[in-house]
């Protein structure tokens, strides 16, 4: 909705500006209107209803209700499985998008239950991380299968909370599992984000990778690394504002975590530098880093924008505690930061209003030829 309204903010001064015409305007609003992947509150409050159901059907099972026979709690689960798949297809093959990625995620959490129930009646050996893997698998096949969004998001939460279980149940110790886990689901997520069209999907891929190098640096607890996470950080999100990259929205979604990644490193820096010049080289960095973000993707990114706002301003008001008992050195700290940032703003907008003015001839002597 934000998008769509800043564009139609766009339109109507292009179209006073005498750029295009009022029909072509009104076009691409309609066009972005028709598309599919804008916002629908009917589809929306089909989603949450799904979500409803599902955790229903899930307590339901949960609750073990002792006076449903055990022959009709199967059966049921396994004719809303099929009921719900069935329904799907059904209505993705009528066009009724909305409808038929809900009754994926009702079928999805149906399987989850029948899963939890089977074990729970039948005693079968096992534990919970077998079956969130088996549920996991299956409800990937289902978004393969049906090119759903929506399950890639329901598999993207499903990640979220293996991960955390696998830590919880290793006791957060360095084995296999643990090592490999989160890598393996995010690099998962990522795909069927990709393959599905549901890109910001990602974003989980993203949290699973940070939550996994957090956890790496637990159990280190060496600076060097944290270092390195703000080197690949900065390097990441400087790759993603290259012109051949920044099209893509995945690539943008990496540079933003990458960017986070970059600021989770520098927190753990402030942390063992807390005093002295390695205390000043860490708040450089800082502001240094918000300043770059800012250049590179914080003109169309407000996102980005916020996360280097919030970078800069966590940066000085860390300074300004940890350095309270020498007010004349934060004063001066803050005058020559301050000069720094204003001598920059001063030369982009220069650069901004040089470049600005060599486009628009450039504009003007187009429309004239043509």
């Amino acid at each position: 909705m934000m998008y769509r309204a800043k564009l139609k903010r766009d339109l109507d001064r292009w179209t006073d500006m005498g750029l295009i015409s009022k029909q072509a305007a009104e076009a691409m609003i309609e066009d972005h209107d028709g598309r599919a992947g804008n916002f629908n509150i009917g589809g929306v409050l089909l989603m949450l209803s799904a979500v409803l159901v599902s955790a229903a059907i899930l307590l339901l099972v949960a609750a073990n209700w002792q006076a449903i026979p055990r022959l009709v709690k199967v059966s049921c689960l396994i004719l809303l499985i099929w009921g719900f798949h069935g329904g799907a297809a059904f209505c993705l093959a009528q066009g009724r998008q909305a409808s038929g990625h809900a009754l994926l995620v009702l079928g999805a959490a149906s399987f989850g239950a029948a899963l939890s129930l089977v074990g729970q009646l039948y005693h079968l050996s096992g534990d919970l991380l077998d079956l969130v893997y088996l549920w996991i698998g299956m409800a990937s096949l289902s978004c393969v299968l049906f090119r759903s969004g929506a399950m890639a998001a329901f598999v993207g939460v499903l990640a979220l909370g293996l991960a955390a279980a696998t830590l919880d149940q290793f006791d957060f110790s360095w084995t296999p599992e643990t090592v490999w886990t989160p890598p393996l689901l995010a690099a998962l997520v990522t795909c069927l984000a990709l393959f599905t069209g549901n890109i910001r999907v990602q974003h989980i891929s993203g949290l699973l990778i940070l939550g996994w190098l957090g956890w790496i640096y637990a159990e280190v607890m060496q600076s060097g690394l944290a270092m390195v996470y703000v080197a690949l950080g900065v390097a990441a999100f400087a790759a993603s504002a290259l012109p051949l990259l920044a099209r893509y929205m995945s690539v943008q979604i990496a540079g933003f975590h990458g960017l986070l990644l970059a600021a989770m490193g520098l927190f753990i820096l402030n942390i063992d530098y807390d005093h002295g010049l390695s205390l000043a080289l860490v708040a450089v960095t800082a502001v240094g880093i918000s300043i770059v973000a800012l250049v590179l993707r914080g003109r169309h990114d407000g996102v980005v924008r916020a996360l280097a706002y919030l970078i800069f301003a966590g940066e000085i008001l860390y300074l300004s505690f940890t350095t309270i008992d020498s007010l004349l050195g934060t004063s001066g700290f803050f005058l020559i930061a301050g000069v720094i940032v204003a001598l920059l703003a001063l030369g982009v907008s220069q650069m901004e209003k040089l470049l600005g003015t060599r486009k628009r001839p450039m504009a003007v002597e187009g429309r004239g030829r043509s």
